[in-house]
């Protein structure tokens, strides 16, 4: 029987995978780990010597963990205690797209951001390359969804404002996005799970950089969102208010004095960052639409 080993468990995107995974029943046993013991094995990525096989029986790694915390944990584990590897079967980590959208950032910060995930990720694969397995690393772009208490740090932060500023300055042109909802995360990772237990094709390294399945600008996304809201919710008297682009970034420079990182966010809401894969071109599922249900049908 195989086993899952899923780290970040305790992400948004880890719980909708868990949910999804244990709604499926099939045939493979789940073990989750987290440095709270009470929701899983612990574990703590900093801390590799915290880590030992369940049984010794083949598994498959899957994290929705911090992919530097993964690549150091790994490369630890390789170097070390290269027999905590010998029954691994595969590996799918989910990094960000903020690996390639934010290399060329003006600010130190975002710099930094996109060199670590890029160093991280090319560490993973080199391992899995030496371990002869196969290695997904998932780039998801502007998750959003909520699971109990956890929110994201995309669409609920424009919804913060829709409700209590009541105002929402755009540019006339404002760039495209991709949102992907974290249940559709969890489906497209299911899927190459699956496929990954049973390939029998050589052994391949894979780099998806993956999106939802309908491409919007920022108007495009505030109306649906004020569309998906009942009629008392706060946020659907929200004003969207648009004005043009030089203007928007005029508008904008005080920030830059006060917060670099603060500005490159607002400046890139003119940027288009989407044409990624879209998530129901893997799983070929129905395209969903934004937002759509987070409930398990």
């Amino acid at each position: 029987m195989m086993n899952i080993y899923l780290f970040g468990k305790t992400s948004l995107s880890g719980e909708f995978f868990y949910k999804y995974i244990k709604s499926k029943q099939k045939n493979y046993k789940i073990h989750s780990f987290s440095r709270d013991v009470k929701k899983g094995y612990k574990i703590d990525l900093t801390n590799p010597d915290s880590f030992s096989l369940i049984n010794n029986e083949d598994f498959i790694l899957i994290s929705f963990a911090p992919i530097w915390h993964l690549a150091d944990f790994l490369n630890y584990l390789f170097h070390n205690q290269n027999s905590s590897l010998k029954k691994i079967k595969g590996i799918i980590a989910c990094s960000s797209t903020s690996a390639l959208t934010k290399r060329f950032e003006f600010n130190n910060y975002d710099k930094n951001l996109a060199k670590k995930l890029l160093i991280s990720e090319g560490k993973i694969t080199s391992i899995a390359e030496k371990l002869n397995i196969n290695c997904q690393i998932i780039r998801p772009t502007m998750i959003y969804g909520s699971f109990k208490e956890i929110k994201d740090n995309n669409i609920s932060k424009i919804l913060f404002i829709m409700r209590n500023i009541k105002i929402v300055i755009l540019p006339s042109n404002s760039g495209l996005r991709q949102p992907i909802h974290a249940q559709q995360l969890a489906e497209v990772v299911y899927f190459l799970m699956l496929k990954s237990i049973k390939s029998k094709t050589k052994v391949s390294n894979n780099l998806i950089n993956l999106g939802g399945d309908i491409i919007l600008n920022y108007h495009e996304i505030i109306e649906s969102l004020k569309n998906s809201l009942g009629r008392n919710n706060a946020a659907r008297s929200c004003l969207i208010l648009k004005i043009p682009n030089r203007l928007f970034l005029v508008f904008l420079l005080p920030v830059m004095i006060f917060s670099p990182k603060s500005f490159a966010a607002l400046i890139r809401v003119c940027s288009n960052l989407s044409g990624f894969k879209k998530a129901c071109e893997i799983t070929g599922n129905k395209p969903k639409s934004f937002p759509f249900s987070n409930d398990l049908k």
